[in-house]
């Protein structure tokens, strides 16, 4: 149902227009009249017609110009003037405005009904379109994100595989030929519960939606999805444009949606920013960015360029480097062991500006440093070096051969475990030994620990963790078991059972017995005896 306004100033032809309405027409309505040009500007306004019959000659402002003052208000709304013969030159004034029809006076019947219904037809038509292209641009806005994603996450993965630059640049409607990266990095929490692991997770993700959100509001971007501990956005700049100003405009620009993000969510997370580049050297404005978030620093938003000349040495890391690495490596501590090796790799990947080359040489000294230094002869069938250099000097990307660099390390690490395992299951052989030579005799934890070269307190826990009991009452048990086998004969008394089996009082051995079997030595020699069942 179109809703229509009847301007005129002769009250006979307004109450004719809305009889012809009433009774001819089934998808129209007479919403409201007018008799003057101020009169309709007013009620355009509150009422918000779909059409309007707008005669053009009437006191004060006159048809022509309340058309033009309302079309200027709402473009949208369909005009047809009503005028006398005398006046119909005022109808190519009109014209000029867009308007769509005319009727003569006095009214023809026919005209009218025609004319309302040829409105409905297109006010009808243009709804419709209007659904449609609101549905289209509904469906382009779902869409959005995942192109959005799909570029980003292609572009960190293989550059190559893009084909057509032009095409995402039509969709989303902005040149992509240069730009830089903007990313967040959440540290993660270790050794964390379930439910501690599904709180953070669920923190996380509000967070990268928060993230998204307002770095949207701030910045024209393209953000990928959440990739493990960081989301991704491109950034397009005007390379000509890239300067001292606009990099302090991107960081304080970066650090308004931190403070943002601040008032509701409370995460560990860094935000780094890199350099500008043309869209081919993508990855290298992403790999700034996991350096400039994750180089140690106070401060919650750090752009690559003002770290570039500190991380820029002529050694891109120190021997104690390498060497608190070898230490993680062997304590087995797997977060620490990946902690130096990023820092390491980021440290590299900056003093040779994403060089792969000069990389990969770097990588491998690092590889014949930890070999050396690792106190294991470990066999090529328990890990293939041969295989892993042979696919690091075929890898082009600096993403993928950091990842494969941090598996390597992994399976060394594993089979250094492995390694311990049987070199502590020996030990642990030993110490049994040890004890089962030597329990008749005073023997202390301290002095098992000095015959396998541990110290007092490893071999404290190393004992506990391999046997499953701790050292006194491994020993224990094992004295009354050799105890009980004793007591089987009669001509060994009591004390020389408890003397030969090391202890000093038999009073005190007495006791322990019965703590443990839950009778005396002499109760447990004649249930024995007796054929009782002990």
């Amino acid at each position: 149902m179109i809703k229509l306004l009847v301007v005129d100033d002769e009250q006979i032809v307004i109450d004719s227009l809305k009889y012809l309405v009433d009774k001819f027409i089934d998808g129209a309505t007479v919403i409201g009249t007018a008799r003057t040009g101020r009169e309709a500007i007013e009620k355009a306004l509150d009422l918000k017609p779909d059409a309007m019959l707008v005669d053009i000659r009437m006191p004060g402002i006159n048809g022509i110009e309340a058309i033009s003052q309302i079309k200027a208000e709402n473009s949208n709304i369909i005009f047809v003037i009503i005028t006398a013969h005398e006046y119909f030159d005022y109808a190519k004034e009109a014209i000029n405005l867009g308007v769509y029809e005319y009727l003569l006076k006095p009214l023809n019947k026919e005209k009218v009904i025609e004319t309302i219904k040829s409105i409905i037809i297109k006010i009808d038509s243009r709804k419709e379109e209007i659904k449609r292209e609101l549905l289209l641009k509904e469906k382009i806005n779902k869409l959005t994100p995942l192109l959005e994603g799909q570029l980003v996450y292609s572009l960190l993965i293989n550059p190559s595989i893009i084909q057509d630059i032009s095409f995402y640049e039509e969709v989303f409607g902005m040149s992509l030929g240069n730009g830089y990266i903007i990313t967040a990095v959440v540290n993660e929490i270790e050794n964390q519960s379930k439910e501690e692991t599904l709180k953070s997770s669920i923190l996380k993700q509000k967070f990268y939606d928060s993230f998204s959100m307002e770095l949207k509001r701030e910045l024209i971007c393209l953000l990928g999805p959440p990739l493990l501990d960081r989301i991704v956005a491109y950034v397009p700049m005007d390379e000509e444009i890239y300067s001292y100003n606009s990099r302090n405009q991107i960081i304080e620009l970066t650090q308004t949606v931190a403070k943002r993000i601040e008032r509701n969510i409370r995460i560990n997370y860094r935000i780094g920013v890199g350099r500008s580049y043309s869209i081919d050297n993508f990855s290298k404005s992403y790999n700034e960015a996991i350096i400039a978030a994750t180089v140690p620093s106070g401060d919650r938003v750090t752009h690559f360029e003002d770290i570039a000349l500190s991380l820029n040495k002529p050694d891109s890391y120190s021997t104690s480097k390498e060497q608190l690495l070898i230490d993680k490596l062997l304590a087995e501590n797997s977060t620490g062991t990946l902690e130096v090796f990023n820092e390491m790799f980021l440290g590299v990947a900056a003093n040779y500006e994403n060089d792969l080359d000069q990389i990969k040489s770097k990588l491998i000294e690092l590889l014949i440093v930890l070999r050396r230094a690792i106190p294991y002869q470990i066999s090529n069938t328990s890990i293939s070096e041969q295989s892993f250099l042979k696919r690091l000097l075929k890898i082009n990307n600096l993403r993928e051969l950091k990842l494969d660099y941090i598996d390597y390390l992994n399976k060394l690490a594993a089979t250094i475990k492995q390694y311990r395992e049987k070199e502590l299951k020996g030990l642990i052989s030993e110490a049994i030994n040890f004890i089962s030579n030597n329990y008749q005799n005073n023997i202390s934890l301290d002095e098992v620990a000095k015959e396998i070269n541990m110290s007092y307190h490893y071999f404290s826990k190393f004992f506990k963790d391999s046997i499953g009991k701790n050292f006194v009452d491994y020993l224990t048990d094992l004295r009354i078991e050799k105890s009980k086998e004793l007591l089987k004969g009669e001509l060994v008394s009591v004390k020389e059972v408890c003397y030969q089996v090391g202890y000093s009082d038999p009073n005190y051995f007495s006791k322990i017995f019965k703590k443990t079997t839950g009778t005396t030595p002499t109760e447990y020699r004649e249930n024995k005896f007796s054929g009782k069942v002990i």
